[in-house]
């Protein structure tokens, strides 16, 4: 028992992963690093951090040796896992393969390319909404993802220019970063660049924010952290993809050269996104040179999986 002078307990390194399905939507999370077979960092994981409500419904992924003893650890400390919550032995290559990234290419990389330089350029609304007319599809899967649970709109928007009036310049932004993301091979199956992008873009704000950064500064890391995968999207090298976009110093300097607060973020990011092949050490380098402790680290997982299931949530239609 810990007494008042008791340094707290210090969490191992976990890293979070989210499984896709064959039509690329999250069907587990995996938990990865040298402290998923700790019986105690589990279930504090799991209960204190939240880590249990937010994959509610969907298998948390364990060792398992590990699950005995975190079922025994949760009752002798007299607590319970939330309603919802499913600790599943971790198949690891039996699960579903992987789907592979849509890469935009001919006239649809046109019109991606033209609502990228629109977005960081800060274009009229009007000029944007012109663009989205090109492609349908880009307009439905606009409207699914401003519909999601992720930005909780009070009532649902119909339209792109509802959409603008009712929640501002400010969310279009990261409506249509999403956006360049959302499109998949057939109306049925997205992305898996989507739940990627948005897991490292929330995870990069979660961090700057837990970091002390102002708004500007998280809403940079969101930035760096979607357009990190640019270079996957258009099958094209990112400073290619990125030569003619007007973006701030801090933003192009960290995506290119990882300098700066946010390019050791965008490392600490990178680093453990490797899957399946998690190199710990290289993660918790990254965390040492970032300046994030684990118990951060957890907390800023968990904030960006809860946010990137919600918005997954929407993406089924």
């Amino acid at each position: 028992m810990m007494t008042e002078s008791s340094p707290p307990l210090e969490l191992p390194l976990f890293i979070l992963h989210p499984v896709l399905d064959a039509q690329s939507r999250p069907e587990a999370v995996r938990v990865n690093g040298p402290g998923r077979e700790d019986a105690a960092a589990v279930t504090r994981l799991l209960i204190e951090f939240g880590l249990a409500d937010s994959t509610s419904g969907l298998p948390v992924l364990l060792p398992a040796q590990a699950l005995a003893a975190i079922t025994e650890a949760v009752n002798s400390a007299g607590t319970a896992l939330p309603e919802g919550a499913a600790l599943v032995v971790d198949p690891g290559s039996a699960m579903t393969p992987q789907p592979a990234p849509t890469t935009h290419t001919g006239p649809a990389a046109a019109v991606m390319l033209k609502l990228l330089s629109q977005v960081t350029g800060d274009a009229d609304t009007r000029d944007i909404e012109s663009t989205l007319k090109q492609d349908p599809q880009l307009s439905l899967q606009l409207l699914r993802l401003v519909n999601s649970a992720a930005f909780a709109p009070s009532s649902r928007i119909a339209s792109f220019s509802q959409a603008i009036n009712l929640l501002g310049r400010r969310q279009l932004q990261r409506w249509l970063q999403l956006l360049l993301f959302a499109r998949g091979p057939s109306a049925e199956q997205a992305n898996p660049l989507l739940t990627q992008a948005a897991m490292r873009a929330a995870l990069m704000e979660a961090l700057a924010k837990a970091g002390g950064g102002s708004r500007e500064m998280a809403d940079e890391a969101y930035m760096v952290g979607m357009f990190s995968l640019l270079e996957q999207l258009f099958g094209k090298p990112l400073a290619t993809v990125i030569g003619s976009l007007q973006l701030d110093p801090p933003i192009a300097e960290a995506l290119l050269e990882y300098k700066g607060k946010l390019g050791q973020l965008l490392k600490l990011v990178e680093v453990s996104d490797r899957t399946p092949d998690i190199d710990i050490a290289a993660v918790a380098e990254a965390l040492e040179a970032a300046g994030v402790d684990h118990a951060v680290w957890c907390a800023s997982q968990i904030t960006a999986l809860r946010w990137t299931l919600q918005l997954q949530s929407s993406q089924g239609g």
